[in-house]
């Protein structure tokens, strides 16, 4: 019955979560929304996601970046803002470390309509990159990737292998 009970409450924190991506949100405010001690919070959250509650938000953030980037003509400094980034290096950085190219390269990558159907369909924007038959020589001189890091599971597997 407890499980059930902490499932609802993941799923609906989840779906709060979705619901306010372009909000300033901070484990604390969630936690207390949730009725659970943050401590609590974040070890349910996680076992229900397989990844910590502020990994999720971020990367989430990130992937509503990935749509803006391909179809409005925001500045990049305008997403980070829009997304409650500190500046536009640590936008930048976080969608490196998680996307695996900068958002400028993101943005300069063009998709062909199907391409552009399935990203406004998907809920893993960088499957479209995987997808796409991008050459390497196109990868390795457009994305200069960060050295291997333990951290390279969290990462979102953008890049063609």
């Amino acid at each position: 019955m407890q499980q059930k009970h902490n499932e609802g409450v993941i799923n609906s924190v989840t779906q709060w979560i979705m619901n306010n991506l372009d909000q300033r949100l901070s484990i604390d405010d969630i936690a207390a929304k949730s009725g659970y001690s943050k401590w609590y919070l974040q070890k349910l959250f996680a076992r229900y996601h397989n990844e910590t509650l502020a990994r999720y938000i971020r990367k989430k953030k990130l992937a509503c970046c990935v749509s803006e980037l391909k179809y409005t003509g925001l500045p990049i400094i305008n997403l980070a803002v829009k997304y409650h980034f500190e500046s536009q290096q640590s936008f930048t950085r976080s969608f490196k470390q998680v996307m695996g190219c900068t958002p400028l390269f993101c943005r300069k990558r063009k998709l062909d309509q199907e391409a552009s159907q399935r990203l406004r369909a998907s809920d893993d924007p960088c499957a479209i990159c995987r997808q796409a038959d991008f050459s390497r020589s196109e990868q390795q001189t457009a994305i200069s990737l960060p050295a291997v890091h333990n951290a390279a599971s969290a990462r979102i597997r953008c890049t063609l292998r």
